[in-house]
């Protein structure tokens, strides 16, 4: 049997699951209890997260990473270290405003003033300073209404200045006058490392990579095993008020008064690439000015993102790489940002590579059930989310760089559950975790562990000190992560199209004048058409990039062991000569490419696609957000459906025109069910429930021995009359009778405005049945149908396990006894009734408890 298969059959699975353990400093004393709770849950690693202590780095740090060390070595467990006193990195513990201020970040800004000639020797004063020095002051000819210039009808006044004033020249017409400055008056991030300087980020290692080194040499590579960066950027804000700030996400070239980051080597870099002295257009980062204007952004953003993986996050892994432990992390890559300035770094496939695992966070609120084709509102800077990023792109993107990167092996990581508040159910969580497993994501960050309760800062907290009604849930959540992460992780993602990634568009063309990358993305990805995302960097082969070139391998698109059949283009009105040249090539070697606005529009590319193409997976009937995935491994195919429709069931047919097996297993690990399936021709039909998802193994899986499906019927409503008790949340152990005698049919929410609606806890239902008034069938099962949110259930003193979304069913066979059951069921639901946290406030809270007839359901 393959081995993967065999693993998880008998709960061998490996660990993926390393959530965040809030270290507060002042908790010294429950540690033992806190890592025991993090081990209870299932998961056997957790990253420490610095940014509540008080004395990081500093002896009450050592303190208590001595004990925590200790701990999770008693246990086996793997431990990550968060890289700075606070998010975002970059404040170095402080080091560089304490004592090396001389190592604080340059950034480029401008100011600028209209004037309108001709004048002949006129005084404009300058703002020099000793945190903002005078790089040159330049003037051209404006052209319209739009506050455009012409490039071409240029002045240089740059020695033309003294320490108060620069003098000017201009014939008629109306110019704008630019004094650019490099600067340090920035607020924002201001005693940050500087991204782009080599010696710089070597403050960052020696305040805090050394130091750990130095403690805990003999733990690292084994309980230590690696470093998190969070949320490092550019960071790039405003020098001067001239344009009015959209937010951080869209912080960007092309606006009047951002400052943007800066250094001696962005300008030999730009001048190398552009073969002139770029310095007399290096307005046109703010401004048009004319056809220079997409070369010298372009050559600058270049720069800066080569710098930036350069100096940053590859001198952080070579380091990390040296003393034997990882380095992960991730870039903020929200509403775009992420191949913007402002609070990301310019471009996620460079900003991470130099990590051992691509990266991404999902928190507060981005991604919703039920709202993938909707905006909606959330709780991020922005109040309101596109799906078309966070649902159809984020999380490709994190696995299409695990996919290609050289030195990740597959692994792809997802901080993820944070500040969606205590409202956030095993039932949500168990969406988002199969949303991020069927994109390709396979090692995760729950957010998070906390001593401290209740803590405000982002809930929800796992376990909650004793009192998360939830925490059984959780718990049996991430062993099925664990299982699932263990089928798909180490085989080769099998894909249909690749999709450009869309960065250097952006920089280099008119605002609003390209096409997401997330547009045909969306397309794809709604008719079950998979794909990766390949920056520009693959396709030309760049080899200072560590991801795996492209090549052309009979009339396939190859990058490292992925096979792609076609490679489509989002459109750009101008593209780098670079990329050009090396599309014209894959497409001499036989490369099929479609680019989108000439070769196919949104409205056909599917069937484009298909027109060149058999998709690997091929879904008919109702599969509206029915989600799927092919790995393959040796001679084992590896399939993964998830039904992401929060109201229908998924009904349809199902052809894996990729698969080498026509003998399988399907494994429904959250109902501990497993059969052997048979497929006709590769074709099978699949029926899931709303949130309901399955996998499938074909090749070595001992089909003979397998278990066969059990056929269920619609059901029976159940003729139960229960007890009904209650244990609150401050003491989940004593049970208080709430109302007897209650029939099935009338069964009501517990937290309703009639009952108790600040209940959190835990809801016990009691009753007995008879054997005989049964419905007769071979099998026999409860199918709850609906419970908020998290059920278990024993039969006669015997726990039969925890359910955590539809369906709630328990199958039954073989344990009736003759006569007389005893039938108990236990449902809980969040801390959100109780704490009411702001978080909590962005989301619907669900009814607690049994809500509707549980129906006895027989099978063959």
């Amino acid at each position: 049997m393959y081995s993967k298969l065999n693993d998880v059959l008998h709960n061998r699975e490996d660990n993926f699951m390393l959530p965040f353990y809030w270290l507060h400093g002042n908790h010294y004393d429950t540690i033992p209890q806190e890592v025991e709770r993090i081990y209870n849950s299932g998961c056997r690693a957790f990253c420490v997260e610095s940014r509540p202590h008080n004395d990081f780095v500093g002896p009450g740090w050592w303190k208590d990473m001595d004990l925590i060390l200790q701990e999770a070595q008693k246990r086996d467990m793997q431990v990550w270290i968060l890289d700075d006193d606070h998010f975002p990195t970059g404040n170095a513990a402080g080091h560089i405003k304490n004592f090396y201020p001389d190592k604080r970040r340059w950034d480029i800004g401008e100011r600028h003033i209209d004037v309108a000639g001709p004048l002949k020797n006129a005084l404009l004063m300058t703002n020099e300073t000793e945190k903002s020095r005078l790089l040159g002051v330049f003037a051209y000819k404006r052209t319209d209404e739009a506050e455009n210039c012409d490039g071409d009808q240029k002045l240089d006044f740059s020695s033309c200045v003294n320490d108060k004033f620069c003098q000017i020249t201009v014939p008629e017409g109306l110019w704008r006058v630019f004094f650019i400055y490099k600067t340090r008056e920035l607020t924002e991030k201001a005693d940050h490392i500087d991204m782009l300087s080599e010696a710089s980020v070597r403050v960052l290692i020696d305040a805090v990579y050394e130091p750990h080194y130095a403690h805990y040499k003999q733990y690292f590579g084994n309980t230590i095993q690696g470093f998190f960066s969070d949320e490092p950027s550019l960071g790039n804000a405003w020098f001067s008020g001239h344009t009015v700030d959209p937010g951080m996400y869209e912080r960007k070239l092309g606006m009047l008064g951002m400052a943007y980051s800066w250094r001696p080597e962005v300008l030999e870099m730009m001048e190398k690439a552009l073969g002139y002295d770029p310095m007399p257009f290096i307005a046109a980062l703010w401004t048009d000015l004319g056809e220079k204007t997409p070369a010298i952004r372009y050559a600058y953003m270049d720069a800066v993102t080569r710098l930036y993986r350069q100096n940053f996050t590859r001198q952080i892994g070579d380091w990390c790489k040296d003393h034997g432990v990882g380095y992960i992390g991730h870039v903020i890559e929200d509403m775009n940002a992420h191949k913007r300035t402002g609070c990301s770094a310019g471009h996620y496939f460079r900003a991470l590579d130099g990590q051992t695992m691509s990266g991404m966070d999902i928190v507060l609120h981005q991604i919703l059930p039920g709202m993938s084709h909707h905006l909606h509102t959330t709780s991020a800077k922005s109040n309101l989310a596109d799906p078309e990023f966070f649902d159809y792109t984020l999380a490709k993107m994190t696995a299409s760089l695990a996919h290609i990167g050289k030195d990740m092996d597959g692994k792809a990581m997802c901080e993820v559950f944070g500040a969606y508040g205590w409202a956030e159910d095993s039932c949500d969580m168990k969406w988002l975790l199969d949303h991020l497993l069927v994109r390709g994501v396979n090692h995760f960050v729950p957010h998070a562990f906390s001593p401290k309760f209740p803590d405000p800062d982002c809930p929800p907290h796992f376990g909650a000190n004793g009192k998360d009604p939830q925490y059984d849930a959780f718990s049996r959540l991430m062993r099925y992560g664990n299982q699932v992460s263990h089928l798909l992780y180490g085989g080769t993602h099998i894909a249909d199209a690749a999709i450009l990634y869309d960065a250097e568009f952006e920089w280099m063309n008119k605002e609003n004048s390209t096409q997401f990358m997330q547009v045909p993305a969306k397309v794809l990805y709604d008719h079950n058409i998979d794909f990766d995302f390949l920056p520009i960097d693959c396709i030309t082969a760049d080899e200072d990039a560590r991801i795996y070139g492209a090549e052309a391998e009979k009339g396939l698109l190859k990058v490292g062991q992925e096979r792609y059949k076609v490679l489509i283009v989002p459109y750009a009105p101008l593209m780098p000569q670079v990329l050009t040249d090396a599309l014209a090539k894959l497409e001499e070697k036989g490369v099929r490419i479609l680019r989108m606005g000439s070769d196919c529009t949104r409205e056909n590319l599917a069937e484009k696609v298909c027109q060149i193409c058999t998709p690997d997976i091929e879904i008919t009937g109702q599969k509206k957000f029915l989600r799927s995935c092919h790995y393959a491994e040796g001679e084992n195919d590896i399939y993964m459906f998830a039904n992401e429709n929060v109201a229908e069931n998924a009904d349809c047919l199902v052809t894996l025109n990729g698969v080498r097996s026509q003998k399988g297993v399907c494994l429904d690990l959250l109902n501990d069910t497993y059969y052997k399936v048979a497929l006709e021709d590769g074709k099978m039909p699949l029926q899931l429930a709303p949130n309901h998802s399955v996998l499938f193994v074909f090749g070595d899986v001992d089909f003979d021995n397998l278990p066969q499906k059990k056929n269920w019927s619609k059901g029976e409503k159940a003729d139960l009359t229960f007890k009904i008790e209650t244990a609150d949340a401050d003491d989940l152990k004593t049970f208080r009778l709430l109302k007897d005698g209650v029939k099935a049919d009338a069964l009501f929410s517990i937290t309703g405005l009639d009952c108790m609606p600040e209940f959190s806890g835990t809801v016990r239902y009691s009753a007995k049945f008879d054997s005989a008034a049964l419905p007769k069938g071979e099998n026999i099962a409860l199918d709850l149908v609906s419970a908020g949110t998290a059920s278990r259930l024993y039969l006669n003193g015997e726990d039969l396990g925890v359910r955590i979304t539809k369906p709630y069913f328990y199958d039954l066979s073989g344990k009736i006894r003759a006569g007389e059951n005893d039938l108990v069921i236990e449902v809980s639901n969040t801390l959100a009734n109780k704490i009411r946290d702001k978080f909590s406030a962005s989301m619907a809270i669900d009814a607690a408890g049994l809500t509707e007839q549980p129906l006895f359901v027989t099978g063959e």
